[in-house]
């Protein structure tokens, strides 16, 4: 039985309201593109070039911030990227509606129509598992930007800015700034987003992820036929991958003061390698330390019910209970050595979660989990996901170490005030 959302059929519309609706729409995309101050754009742009020079040689690590604390309706992601190609070839896929479905497999409808002036509207139907998503942007190219302002349906109202960079000797980056309300959306979403306050940007970070990635890969394969996806076997790389200096670093400080910065890594297969996720903490470094060598610390993670210490030769494990719906991620964890675990047992068997710690920006230190996380193995909705989005295993691992790194550090911060 197809539980998917039927397409909303178009409607016959009078003169009069079209000219109403592109008048409402310029307004709405009128205000979005004002929001913020001179300095507060300033300071956006220099933390924009802060992501873009850290994205570390090689091509197959991500640099990525959200934004800390969100506002309900308008998370905000940014991510950086490379791509083995000009940005006349970005360009050309983001703006080539026609051929959308070979930018985001799942995209069933992507149908341009006129807009406000040279602008085009864009009708857009996304299918996922049980029930689809669909809506309408503006789409917008100008110097080295192209721009997806949502104004109609799920998502909604939102942006999604893609800016390209050349890159001496070849390629380019790609960095993509991202605000979407991801409240509108179907009920199996809104469900997920109920279960931690750090739910609705990760989801944020998991799409925002697919579609830089996919712009990416899509300049790279413009001759495809289809969407370009990596296709070998999911698994984590034989060693821990990133490395957690990168979103620790002092250049990326302005980042880590603005949000979680990670980074995220692709094997050479393009699969993913792991992720690695850097906050400040207000704690002495050995204090964090032995804060975090105890598994039970987890019990800040988002649907980690319960976390009991499990003896070790190299250090304690645990035994982990979630009561996070359509997920499973109970499993046995096993020491590795000093601040890092390996699943031994159960659904995420192989998964692995470890932490760098080190002196800070002046304020305290900085904490860089690092997580292989198996989302894949973690039930039959990940696992679907996954199948129709490749690209969904490296921005779903991302969203989960986002929520555990963001909701740990709550959890610490939460500890001197239980403690009077």
């Amino acid at each position: 039985m197809n539980l998917a959302r039927r397409s909303r059929p178009a409607r016959s519309r009078s003169a009069g309201a079209a000219r109403t609706e592109r008048a409402a729409a310029a307004l709405l995309l009128g205000a979005l593109a004002l929001v913020g101050s001179g300095q507060a754009r300033a300071d956006d742009a220099a933390v924009a070039r802060a992501l873009v020079a850290a994205l570390p040689a090689g091509g197959r690590t991500d640099v990525v911030l959200i934004d800390q604390p969100s506002r309900p309706g308008a998370p905000r992601v940014r991510a950086a990227t490379h791509v083995n190609a000009p940005p006349a070839a970005i360009r050309a896929a983001l703006l080539d509606t026609a051929h959308y479905s070979a930018l985001i497999p799942s995209l069933i409808r992507a149908e341009a129509r006129p807009g406000d002036g040279n602008v085009p509207f864009v009708d857009w139907e996304l299918e996922v598992p049980l029930f689809n998503l669909s809506g309408r942007f503006a789409l917008r190219a100008a110097g080295d930007q192209v721009r997806l302002d949502l104004f109609d349906g799920d998502f909604s109202p939102g942006h999604l800015v893609f800016t390209m960079t050349p890159v001496a000797g070849g390629g380019a980056t790609l960095l993509l700034d991202a605000v979407l309300d991801m409240r509108r959306s179907n009920w199996m979403l809104r469900r997920i987003l109920k279960q931690s306050p750090f739910a609705e940007p990760a989801a944020l970070a998991a799409a925002a992820h697919v579609a830089l990635r996919a712009a990416a890969l899509r300049a790279e394969h413009p001759a495809n036929a289809g969407a370009w996806r990596p296709v070998w076997p999911l698994g984590p790389p034989p060693s821990w991958e990133p490395d957690p200096g990168g979103p620790a670093a002092p250049a990326l400080a302005a980042a880590r003061a603005a949000g979680v910065v990670a980074f995220v890594a692709r094997r050479s297969d393009v699969r993913l390698g792991g992720v690695a996720a850097a906050v400040t903490v207000r704690s002495a470094v050995p204090a964090l330390e032995q804060a975090l060598g105890d598994p039970r610390s987890w019990r800040a993670f988002p649907g980690w019910r319960k976390v009991d210490l499990v003896p070790g030769a190299r250090g304690p494990g645990a035994r982990v209970e979630d009561n996070l719906p359509l997920m499973d991620f109970d499993a046995t964890w096993a020491a590795d050595g000093p601040l890092r675990w390996t699943a031994v047992d159960g659904a995420t068997r192989g998964a692995r979660l470890g932490w760098s710690v080190r002196a800070g920006d002046g304020q305290g230190a900085t904490a860089t989990l690092l997580l292989y996380p198996r989302v894949e193995k973690t039930g039959s909705i990940a696992r679907r996901f996954v199948a129709a989005e490749p690209l969904l295993e490296s921005g779903l691992a991302l969203a989960v170490a986002f929520a555990d790194v963001a909701s740990l550090r709550a959890s610490l911060r939460a500890a001197p005030a239980r403690g009077r």
